[in-house]
């Protein structure tokens, strides 16, 4: 099998005081490190993160099992009472989000700086 980045996620995580921005790059799709990235996120809400915010600038595609983890992830940070906002998502991503109506359910701001503002 042909390895495709295309279809391959990797992210990287910075601290903004009391808010964690992760970038996304690559494809929400499933893979390992979708799973990876989805538990690190989890310890961190157990750990008493609750602003979480997910730059998504960088992500090509997103099908079901990404949009599941999206969902999973918002839930358990409302749950902790967190917050739990998109930033910078590509118009293809938003027409999905649209689609599927979780644009009512997600905040999503146009830029990671509105969003550091929204959440500090």
């Amino acid at each position: 099998m042909t390895f495709n980045p295309d279809l391959n996620m990797t992210y990287t995580q910075e601290q903004h005081g009391e808010v964690v921005v992760f970038r996304l790059e690559g494809s929400l799709m499933g893979d390992s490190t979708q799973q990876h990235f989805k538990e690190m996120v989890l310890r961190l809400l157990d750990s008493g993160i609750k602003k979480l915010v997910l730059d998504l600038s960088a992500v090509r595609n997103v099908n079901s099992s990404g949009l599941g983890s999206l969902i999973t992830l918002f839930s358990r940070t409302r749950s902790v009472g967190g917050d739990f906002v998109l930033a910078s998502v590509p118009v293809n991503v938003r027409n999905l989000l649209h689609i599927t109506r979780l644009d009512t359910v997600f905040t999503v701001h146009d830029r990671v700086e509105d969003a550091l503002k929204a959440l500090q």
